[in-house]
């Protein structure tokens, strides 16, 4: 509905008439719009309209018509963004670099690089240095951000009901688009976890870091010499339910300046959390964090859990889904039997591909070792074209009626604002 545009170069061209020395230069950029006191470049427009191009049916409208609704687009996210100092919403510098560095480790891991290597083809092929291609997605992400925040400020979580999913289905369900070459599968996953003797030995560690706290030795100097977090220099800010429940339920009961008198366990290992700051929608935290790494007895004590899960399995004792429910570490599929749903084969993550293709129906691969944790998979059913349903795609269609809904309140939220704010439409 609205657009996210990552413009690298602004295009500002020239021309000139001919005519010598009295002929003016000619300016093809020009202000098509004004929102708030922010412009709309032409160069904006041009931008997004050839994305456009791509959407079904909107080479056959005018020309006009096309260049009108694109900047309308474009005029709804300004009408968004004007919202950001009336309602206190900010972004965080450390956000951004966190944001940016992971899209350009991603954007490295999808291409089969190194960052190093994809930094020089970035600075060759766009002529820009990696300081300056960083600022444009600092800008995209920071956009991005806003965005998110003053939809879930004013709109919130919509969780429609049995009947609105029910009443949505039935009115678009023509219009859902449907699956190709898609595949049904389960999974139970077993995380490579350290033994207690581990966990302890770390957390002694820790609990000396903290009486030498208590003597009166700087947190941030035993953050610099001790702490196995990367990104210790700089403080993070944590909103309410972005971190992990443990950390944030420890950082939550702080005051301002105050630390944890005790380790806090998280998936990463101990952590010593200090809070820096407080706003209304979250905390400002610094920590000092002691990784707990599983030893090689520990993957051989998962793995061996997995092989006689998956035995057992294949002997008749127990069901997959009944097995997944009860051992499966998996959050997003174990309350499920396991079942990931059906999902499209190139949308499916590579590693779990490359299983699946070598499955047939109803088999079971082998354990692997994927993120820290052994699994296997089970493929369930394949489909070379399927639409999607209630009974099997329930939760999907839920989030489709969802995301409907909160586009109506937020389309109405916009169609207010847009009379609150000045706008001058020059195209």
């Amino acid at each position: 509905m609205f657009r996210f545009l990552f413009t690298l170069f602004v295009c500002l061209s020239t021309a000139f008439a001919s005519g010598g020395a009295k002929s003016e230069p000619l300016l093809l950029e020009s202000i098509v719009a004004v929102v708030d006191g922010k412009v709309i470049l032409r160069s904006d427009l041009m931008n997004l309209l050839y994305q456009y191009q791509t959407t079904p049916g909107f080479l056959q409208l005018p020309e006009q018509e096309q260049m009108s609704r694109v900047l309308d687009k474009i005029i709804e996210e300004k009408v968004l963004l004007s919202r950001v100092s009336r309602d206190s919403i900010t972004v965080e510098d450390n956000e951004l670099t966190h944001r940016v560095d992971s899209h350009i480790r991603g954007l490295a891991a999808r291409q089969n690089t190194s960052v190093a290597a994809l930094e020089r083809a970035i600075t060759a092929q766009l002529g820009i240095s990696m300081v300056q291609y960083r600022e444009r997605l600092a800008e995209r992400f920071r956009d991005e951000i806003l965005l998110s925040r003053i939809r879930q400020k004013h709109v919130g979580i919509i969780t429609p009901t049995r009947k609105e999913v029910e009443e949505f289905y039935s009115v678009y369900k023509d219009s859902i688009p449907r699956q190709y070459d898609c595949v049904l599968f389960s999974t139970i996953s077993i995380p490579i976890e350290p033994s207690q003797q581990i966990l302890d030995s770390v957390r002694n560690a820790a609990l000396t870091l903290i009486d030498s706290l208590d003597r009166g030795i700087h947190f941030s100097v035993l953050a610099k010499n001790h702490s196995q977090n990367s990104s210790i220099d700089t403080a993070a800010y944590l909103r309410r339910g972005s971190g992990e429940p443990e950390y944030e339920r420890a950082a939550m009961r702080l005051g301002i300046g105050e630390r944890t008198e005790h380790p806090v366990l998280t998936k990463e290992g101990w952590n010593i959390i200090r809070v820096l700051g407080r706003r209304d929608d979250g905390i400002k935290t610094a920590n000092i964090l002691l990784r707990v790494e599983p030893a090689q007895a520990d993957s051989l004590r998962a793995l061996h859990k997995l092989d006689s899960l998956k035995s057992e399995i294949e002997k008749g004792n127990i069901t997959f889904s009944r097995a997944a429910t009860q051992f499966s570490k998996d959050r997003e599929t174990s309350f499920r039997g396991g079942s990931f749903g059906w999902q499209e084969r190139r949308a499916i993550d590579p590693v779990f591909g490359r299983i699946l293709s070598s499955l047939s129906i109803g088999e079971i691969s082998e354990p692997e070792i994927l993120d820290d944790t052994y699994r296997i998979l089970r493929l369930d059913n394949i489909a070379q074209v399927r639409e999607y349903n209630l009974e099997e795609d329930y939760t999907i269609i839920e989030n489709m009626a969802a995301s409907y809904m909160s586009n109506l309140r937020l389309q109405s939220l916009i169609d207010q604002w847009r009379n609150e704010v000045y706008i001058d439409i020059r195209l």
